[in-house]
């Protein structure tokens, strides 16, 4: 059986589910089934044939959260083309970079953006045509106005290891890569989630999650996409409309960031929540504090699964299972199809309890980065993709990262992993959030610091929190310095930026 591309793949859920919804906006304005949704794609493949766009050309998508993005995708991919989303966020800089870096031709943006957009003309030598969509027009709207009525056309029937997408990472540590993701990919991460979530028909989800990253394309869109379940877009995520799109839309799970969890927690007493529908949270991209788990499962009456992934895995790597032990402060154990081990510098597996790198491979693993050919080879050896984290596994096969590679801090010669100082820390009932960082010292090499959000009107100085660390850790994990800040900095999925705080 030949593995399928994307528009094969999509073309087989319609056939299984038609006639289901599979996507709405969260006001209500847009709704398309699944038959809907694969023949509005067909025709967005056939227009963007018609301006020129080439199998294999990159098209860049500077577009917020909504349907149109996720036909926008589709029509590009089966056009044969490659998508390259880009954060909303961004500045005309970051913007132009990722537009001259994966040599994109096209850009598909809104009138919104239309000071920045000026500015990206000026200075991205690639960029020949740009699709504006003026005010509530539909991308569909905008592309007819331009090559006219769509006639019928095949897509193109691209190969399963052909590039469909390039998602550039945050660039924590220099400038963004672009991470390739195949249809293979897509096929493969999309199936995955549905198979570990026990998704099926009947479930509705929420993406708020920003449609640039993997995470949002893979969890709640391709795992409903494959299960024949259907989604809501909300353009951000804001609490009230969160619960208000639980209740309204009768939602049965939802994806999302620790920070998420942390604000639904935060104001689910304020006011009576109809949340009866939920019955699963997931949480992904950093890391989920114990406390917050157990209080969501408390007040939301529903399960709270912590999972793994990253850009490089089109999704999941590790879960814990819907239907089997979940370990509280675990990502779980490595999702099917995809094998995981945790290993020594000399790429060795470690003995179970010890720490060590987490890497993976599967169908559900890059290529590698756009034009970066060193850093794909560093990052890709024997089909083995190495991640960064760092990690140890149970007697059970559970896994638990301990911290990012980098984030390892030396400290007087002792290794010290922020993850666990922070998990500690994050058991005082006064602090809201931590991060936990290393900071250059000419005596020890590192000092480690803390930085720390406390909740509303409390009041807490260093000593107290020292004195707390000193109960639950050894001395040399104990913070020698702990700040005071009003919030955290973060990236637009969640996840800390440890580098702003150094």
């Amino acid at each position: 059986m030949k593995w399928p591309n994307v528009a094969g793949f999509l073309k087989e859920k319609v056939r299984l589910f038609g006639s289901k919804p599979l996507v709405c906006d969260y006001g209500g304005e847009t709704f398309y089934t699944y038959h809907e949704f694969d023949k509005t794609t067909d025709r967005l493949a056939w227009a963007l044939g018609e301006l020129g766009i080439s199998p294999g050309e990159r098209v860049a998508f500077l577009h917020p959260n909504h349907t149109d993005l996720l036909l926008g995708y589709f029509g590009v991919i089966k056009a044969g083309a490659v998508a390259v989303p880009i954060n909303p966020i961004y500045t005309p800089r970051e913007i132009s970079y990722i537009i001259d870096n994966s040599g994109a031709r096209f850009l598909i943006s809104s009138d919104f953006f239309s000071e920045n957009i000026k500015s990206v003309k000026e200075n991205c030598s690639t960029l020949s045509g740009i699709i504006l969509k003026s005010g509530a027009e539909s991308l569909e709207a905008a592309l007819i106005s331009r090559v006219g009525q769509p006639k019928e056309r095949d897509c193109v029937d691209a190969d399963p290891d052909d590039v469909a997408m390039i998602f550039y990472t945050s660039g924590t540590t220099g400038r963004p890569k672009g991470v390739m993701i195949t249809h293979r990919n897509i096929t493969f991460g999309g199936g995955n989630c549905a198979q570990n979530y026990g998704l099926t028909a009947s479930d509705r989800t929420i993406v708020c999650l920003p449609l640039t990253h993997i995470f949002a394309n893979a969890t709640p869109f391709l795992g409903s996409l494959s299960s024949g379940g259907s989604v809501v877009v909300m353009e951000r995520f804001h609490t009230e409309e969160v619960f208000d799109a639980i209740a309204r839309h009768r939602t049965t799970w939802f994806p999302g960031v620790p920070t998420m969890f942390t604000y639904l927690l935060d104001a689910f007493d304020e006011q009576s929540r109809d949340v009866s529908s939920l019955r699963m949270g997931l949480s992904g991209a950093a890391s989920l504090s114990v406390e917050h788990l157990s209080a969501f499962e408390e007040k939301f009456d529903a399960t709270l699964l912590e999972v793994y992934g990253l850009t490089e895995s089109t999704g999941l790597v590790t879960a814990n299972p819907v239907f089997g032990v979940r370990k509280p402060g675990s990502i779980g154990i490595s999702v099917s199809g995809v094998s995981v081990r945790v290993v020594d510098q000399e790429k060795r597996n470690v003995p179970v309890g010890e720490v060590g790198e987490l890497i993976f491979k599967g169908p559900n693993a890059s290529p590698g980065y756009w034009e970066l050919a060193d850093e794909t080879r560093e990052a890709i050896q024997d089909g083995w993709l190495f991640t960064g984290d760092l990690a140890r596994q149970d007697q059970e096969g559970y896994f638990y990262i301990v911290s990012r590679k980098k984030e390892l801090i030396v400290s007087g010669g002792y290794n010290v992993y922020p993850r666990e100082i922070e998990d500690v820390l994050l058991q005082h009932p006064g602090i809201h959030e931590t991060a936990v960082i290393g900071v250059n010292d000419t005596a020890l090499g590192e000092v480690v610091t803390a930085v720390v959000v406390l909740r509303p009107e409390i009041l807490l100085d260093a000593d107290e929190l020292k004195e707390f660390c000193r109960q639950n850790l050894a001395r040399y994990k104990v913070p020698r310095v702990i700040e005071f800040i009003d919030a955290l900095p973060r990236n637009a999925t969640g996840k800390i930026l440890k580098q702003e705080l150094e």
